[in-house]
């Protein structure tokens, strides 16, 4: 599906248009763009560890950073959109020896911490869309999305914070006697952040401040091929970016990203080819700034022996030791 709609935009683009562009972009623009998405990683990287680290205190802030990275690296060539990285992570951890449900648990709550900061940046961009839309009907479709969005905003935030809410959900879930012992032990370990609503807010906050990266890849990179966007149209576009890429039908959103991207600013009044060159340029300075996974992929033990002080400090080992009836590996 990458390779035919990648083919199928390619296709279109006006080559002696885009060329030059190419050709005159500033190396230090490159730089910033490899610089912002190495942040992003890192600050991901992070927020994860945050969330992680009130259930199991063992792994290290450098030590989640290179799980992240690899895990970011080797999940990419996964057609499974966002769940690609997870599942490496978790298998990793595994192998480091914290207990699976702990970092299942860790994973979902900060997928869910990103869900709420996606659907806040949703609002915020497709309301920014409806003010700057050239077309009645775009507008309309974008603020009918923002107000979709908020709902969605509202009831994922009741959902978590409202302890009736989370009890409903399980009853629902709990089809069967062996489903409701899965879940006990994970919503046991996942009671940990109930008393946590300062670490959850910083970390939505920390979730928001990520998924602008977009935002500011947009703005810097099309600065550097001399085709300057506005910031509005970045925030207006940055959604679209952030919910096609999370999707599990294709390599990292390839194709599928840059073919809505490209849509969403020829229908602003952008020039095609200049939209998919900029497209195109970020994915590549996107796959540069994960090469450092790739090393540490490399120089990972394949038997998964990592365990050691600098992953597993001496300090105590949190609520997962407490929780889960079992040795780690």
């Amino acid at each position: 599906m990458s390779v035919g709609v990648l083919a199928l935009l390619f296709s279109r683009v006006d080559w002696a248009r885009a060329v030059p562009l190419l050709l005159n972009v500033h190396p230090l623009a490159l730089v910033a763009l490899v610089a912002i998405y190495s942040a992003d990683r890192v600050l991901m990287a992070l927020k994860w560890h945050q969330l992680l680290h009130v259930l199991d205190t063992r792994l290290s802030r450098p030590a989640a950073v290179r799980v992240y990275y690899e895990s970011t690296f080797v999940g990419f060539a996964m057609p499974l959109g966002g769940l690609g990285p997870d599942i490496v992570r978790y298998v990793r951890l595994r192998r480091h020896g914290i207990p699976s449900h702990v970092t299942l648990v860790s994973i979902l709550m900060e997928r869910y911490m990103g869900l709420l900061a996606t659907l806040t940046l949703v609002v915020i961009g497709f309301a920014t869309l409806a003010a700057i839309a050239p077309e009645p009907a775009l507008a309309r479709f974008a603020r009918v999305t923002a107000a979709g969005a908020l709902v969605g905003v509202l009831v994922a935030t009741a959902a978590l914070l409202v302890p009736a809410a989370r009890r409903t959900a399980r009853r629902l879930l709990a089809k069967s006697e062996r489903l409701d012992e899965a879940l006990r032990k994970h919503t046991t370990v996942a009671g940990a952040y109930a008393s946590r609503s300062g670490v959850l807010a910083v970390n939505f906050a920390l979730s928001l401040l990520e998924q602008t990266a977009p935002i500011w890849t947009y703005w810097v990179g099309s600065r550097a091929l001399g085709t300057p966007l506005p910031l509005a149209v970045c925030v207006a576009v940055a959604p679209v970016i952030v919910v096609v890429t999370r999707l599990p039908i294709s390599y990292g959103g390839l194709g599928l990203r840059e073919g809505s991207a490209a849509a969403l600013l020829v229908a602003l009044g952008y020039d095609y080819s200049e939209s998919l060159v900029l497209l195109m340029l970020l994915f590549v300075m996107f796959f540069v700034s994960l090469l450092p996974g790739a090393v540490i992929f490399k120089r990972s033990p394949p038997d998964g022996k990592i365990v050691s002080d600098t992953f597993f400090p001496a300090s105590g080992s949190g609520v997962g030791d407490d929780v889960r009836g079992e040795k780690g590996v």
